[in-house]
């Protein structure tokens, strides 16, 4: 074993033990720590831990994750961390849970007690095309017909545009009714050709069957041409999930070296001896040659102070981040229509 694999973070009196017993698919070692009123759902790190696996080799643990959050989510709310985050031993994810609290207890406060549905939304493009044909130039169509690749080009570009703009009406619509009974949601670009809109939906679970009578008349309303796949319930990946910036026990050592401090010194302790250092070493304040009676050798040029000062830079990253060591991803609202 190299470290504790964290899944996800659940408020802890949702939480019971019997959730994690052994079955088939769950990964080894599965447990919860448990610090105030939050838990952290974990397991055995594998040996080197999961970033820069080949895909292949990630499925196994993709697949294990998702049976954890089916557990989970048939108790409660859960954020989900991102995948393949390990921390040295139980005393840091404790750390992550007792500084991160704020954050954390943000994220379900955002997330409430709902669940993320993906849809994808489909169209046969051929059809959608033939629709939309009548309505091109009868001497264009015809020019394609007997013409060259000039013509055709002209006549394919005309029916991309026809189908662009078909595409945001029906996308237009669908987010409209959809909007009305979600919590949230995010919009991305289909990757199949005939797709229309790919969507994550924030879905309080009371309101589930709401979401299906939904559907149903969104399919009614557009004669049956659309396909809608809807796949969940999920946690919500897409709205909150937890980003752990906990550095090793190793990485906490060596910046508290750099920086000159002790085991527990104080933000502003930290602080103070980062910008000391900073004003010491900072290229752009620290003349070439020799300094306070300290010879300076000769590679100790601006690239040599510059080296140093990304080295002070990095260790007070690394003490600070121990202040608050997560973050919640959230929507890109450029994402947004």
């Amino acid at each position: 074993m190299s470290g504790v694999l964290v899944f996800a973070v659940v408020p802890a009196d949702r939480h019971t033990p019997g959730l994690l017993a052994a079955a088939e698919g769950l990964p080894q070692g599965l447990r919860s720590i448990v610090a105030g009123s939050l838990a952290a759902v974990v397991g055995d790190a594998p040996e080197g831990g999961l970033k820069g696996r080949e895909r292949n080799a990630l499925l196994p643990w993709l697949l294990a994750s998702q049976k954890v959050m089916e557990r989970l989510l048939a108790r409660g709310p859960v954020l989900p961390v991102a995948l393949g985050t390990v921390a040295d031993d139980e005393d840091r994810v404790r750390h992550m849970l007792d500084a991160g609290a704020s954050v954390l207890d943000e994220g379900f406060r955002t997330i409430g007690d709902s669940i993320e549905m993906s849809l994808s939304v489909a169209w046969p493009l051929d059809t959608v095309v033939a629709r939309l044909l009548p309505g091109v130039s009868a001497e264009l169509v015809s020019a394609a017909a007997s013409g060259g690749d000039i013509e055709r080009q002209a006549l394919g570009t005309l029916l991309a545009g026809l189908v662009a703009a078909e595409r945001r009406r029906v996308r237009a619509r669908l987010v409209e009714r959809l909007a009305e009974i979600v919590r949230d949601f995010t919009v991305s670009e289909p990757t199949e050709r005939g797709g229309v809109v790919d969507l994550a939906l924030l879905v309080d679970r009371a309101a589930e069957p709401a979401l299906g009578a939904v559907l149903d008349a969104l399919d009614a309303e557009f004669d049956g041409t659309l396909a809608f796949r809807l796949v969940g319930p999920l946690p919500p990946y897409s709205f909150a999930t937890v980003q752990a910036h906990l550095a090793t026990s190793a990485e906490l050592a060596a910046a508290r070296q750099v920086l000159g401090v002790e085991p527990g010194a104080t933000p502003e302790t930290v602080k103070a001896a980062y910008r000391r250092l900073a004003r010491e070493t900072h290229p752009d304040l620290v003349p070439t040659g020799t300094q306070d009676g300290d010879d300076r050798t000769a590679d100790a040029g601006p690239a040599g102070d510059a080296a140093r000062f990304l080295v002070l830079s990095d260790a007070f990253r690394v003490l600070e981040s121990e202040l608050s060591p997560v973050s919640l991803r959230r929507p890109d609202p450029l994402l947004r229509e």
